[in-house]
């Protein structure tokens, strides 16, 4: 009897969540990421995130010192560590040098490789597709590098805009509706970077409308997170590494890198669940 009182609730949550698409969608979607043990790979795509991370700020420093004057790139670079604060630029760590780019370049390019062959896998065992079907080197490596470049152009322009208009916005007068407009490209950026990130690193064909859903999941996380970030780096870490060191630094970089790859395993996740049908689920067993 005891039992069964208890089971009731259960049974109309269940119930009510088969009647309403949304939440039948978001219990096949949760379901669906804990079956495939998603997290997991989301700590894959954490790891490579965080590695390749300061040597891509190392080639962003490099060039700045090519290409700026010293006063706008000493600028730029403090809005960089507003987001990586464990790199601290000097004045003369800033006019640039050759195989500071070259050294650079070849560890981010590495790091962020890792970063899009994890991120492959994980698609493709989200997708359930077979490993004879999955793509070959040639093509891995191809898609990953247009992978990089495409989608770490956009994730990049995404940040300097939120911060370009939270920072800035009040020197230049651009008004509320002008804060709203630039939020609102940022996500756009995201939303698109996303798109990308579906398409090339699937192995199987999918179509901009099938990863749209998913992409806007993960693009609007995303921004969400970054913002977030943003303001417990600038407002909360300092305070924090005067008492913990970078230690506290590197936990919070590598929480939010974390984070990030839970998202995009939700959005991927949420586009096989709408693609496939994979709804309604039960609340109470693993099975459909």
């Amino acid at each position: 009897m005891t039992e069964d009182r208890a089971a009731a609730p259960i049974s109309r949550a269940d119930a009510w969540q088969r009647e309403h698409r949304t939440a039948a969608v978001g219990v096949a979607t949760g379901k669906k990421f804990a079956e495939d043990h998603s997290t997991n790979l989301a700590a894959l795509l954490a790891f490579w995130g965080f590695f390749s991370i300061f040597p891509l700020v190392l080639v962003a420093a490099t060039l700045l010192g090519w290409l700026l004057p010293s006063d706008a790139s000493a600028d730029t670079l403090e809005e960089i560590r507003s987001y990586v604060p464990l790199i601290d630029f000097s004045s003369e760590g800033i006019t640039g040098s050759w195989w500071a780019f070259v050294l650079g370049f070849l560890s981010a390019l590495w790091g962020a490789s890792g970063v899009t062959r994890t991120a492959r896998f994980a698609f493709d065992s989200v997708w359930e597709v077979p490993p004879g079907e999955r793509a070959g080197l040639a093509r891995q490596t191809l898609d990953g590098l247009m992978a990089i470049g495409a989608v770490g152009l956009l994730l990049v322009a995404s940040i300097f805009v939120t911060g370009f208009v939270s920072g800035t916005a009040d020197d230049l007068d651009i008004g509320a509706l002008g804060r709203v407009g630039g939020y609102a490209l940022a996500v756009v950026v995201d939303v698109v970077a996303f798109i990308i990130a579906f398409r090339l690193l699937t192995s199987r064909e999918v179509t901009t409308r099938e990863v749209l859903p998913g992409a806007v999941l993960a693009g609007v996380g995303f921004w969400v997170l970054q913002s977030l970030s943003s303001v417990i780096i600038s407002r909360y870490l300092q305070n924090a590494e005067s008492t913990y060191g970078n230690f506290a630094t590197v936990i919070t970089i590598l929480w939010w890198f974390y984070l990030s790859g839970i998202l995009t395993l939700l959005g991927a996740q949420l586009n096989v669940v709408l693609r496939d049908r994979l709804w309604p689920r039960s609340l109470r067993s693993a099975a459909s």
